[in-house]
């Protein structure tokens, strides 16, 4: 997993500027979740010439391998510049700030993982 956002770009694969979240019937995180690897509006930037983009990665489609695990780095991104709304499986709503303890935030991520979150 990387720990340093300006490290994912260089993690290879194909730049698509036209893929969007279009695709969200199927599923897949990349058009309908996100990861925990790194906070909130965590701007993982990619260079091409002189534009530059907020990326999101995966190493291959979910499914696509039987032998080779699909590995993301899908930010939690929203229109809050200080944070993202989120729900939790008991049906209550939260703001969580972008500067979350990122060990709060992958333990809020999991399901199952028995970590011990505290506010």
């Amino acid at each position: 997993m990387p720990t340093d956002p300006n490290a994912v770009a260089t993690m290879g694969g194909d730049f698509k500027t036209n893929s969007g979240h279009t695709e969200w019937v199927d599923g897949r995180a990349h058009q309908t979740a996100f990861t925990s690897t790194f906070q909130p509006n965590t701007e993982v930037i990619y260079q091409d010439g002189s534009n530059r983009y907020d990326i999101d990665w995966t190493n291959q489609q979910e499914g696509k391998s039987n032998s080779v695990k699909t590995f993301a780095v899908v930010t939690s991104r929203s229109f809050h510049n200080a944070g993202v709304n989120t729900v939790r499986v008991d049906g209550s709503v939260h703001f969580e700030t972008s500067q979350i303890d990122l060990s709060v935030w992958r333990g809020l991520s999991t399901r199952n993982g028995g970590e011990m979150i505290s506010e």
